[in-house]
């Protein structure tokens, strides 16, 4: 049935995944850092999981943060003809190839050996030459518009965040966010260009990025549900 919305009394909108099992009787919740699914038996209604949720909520919650508090599962290894998504597209590794490009879905690695080793310290090599010209892009594009001017447009391997603004002007923007969709990426870039007016999350930094991204909690959902999966 797919993903569902459910707003609780204190206006928080929670997102879950439905599915139904004609061997259940009862319905089921389980918890994982892609979020909450519910298993529901074949004759029960969407109106009997929002009950389950409601009566389930203090422990959904408490389990959601401490979900968020641990380190995402590794994704599986790359390996040739293995599945990947390239700015939020999917496509196919190639490897090993002549060097390293992107056609027609097909991900060529330049890679010295087959192993996933070596096809991930090929995929990482590209992910971040090409990040590098892709995220200074962007930023130029949406800094004059917020009148801004960044330092310089860096890459991170950070694996707490995925961006992050100094004070002296350097905007650094995670390598592996080249798998999310383009609207993810620009939401990452806009979040650390509004660090330059304001060096904290107050009400008027949301106002910034919202004025350049009225979606932005959509695109922050995307990296809360799939970041996890992005490989690297």
């Amino acid at each position: 049935m797919g993903t569902q919305k459910l707003e609780l009394a204190d206006g928080e909108v929670l997102e879950y995944v439905l599915t139904r099992s004609a061997r259940r009787r009862s319905i089921g919740l389980k918890i994982d850092h892609s979020g909450l699914t519910l298993i529901i038996p074949a004759r029960a209604t969407i109106a009997d999981a929002e009950r389950a949720i409601r009566a389930k909520i203090a422990w959904i919650r408490g389990h959601l943060t401490r979900l968020k508090s641990l380190p995402p599962p590794p994704p599986a290894l790359l390996h040739n003809g293995a599945a990947i998504q390239w700015l939020g597209q999917p496509c196919r590794i190639a490897a090993p190839a002549p060097r390293s490009k992107l056609t027609d879905n097909i991900l060529a690695l330049a890679s010295k050996a087959e192993s996933p080793e070596a096809v991930r310290d090929a995929f990482i090599r590209f992910s971040r030459s090409t990040a590098r010209i892709y995220f200074a892009q962007r930023a130029a594009h949406f800094a004059p518009n917020m009148q801004v001017n960044p330092r310089r447009i860096l890459l991170t391997s950070a694996s707490t965040r995925w961006g992050s603004c100094t004070a002296a002007g350097d905007v650094r923007i995670h390598w592996r966010l080249m798998q999310a969709p383009p609207a993810v990426i620009d939401y990452v870039i806009v979040h650390e260009l509004a660090h330059l007016k304001e060096m904290n999350h107050s009400p008027r930094f949301w106002a910034e990025v919202e004025k350049m991204m009225p979606d932005w909690k959509n695109h922050r959902q995307w990296l809360r549900q799939y970041g996890a999966t992005l490989h690297g």
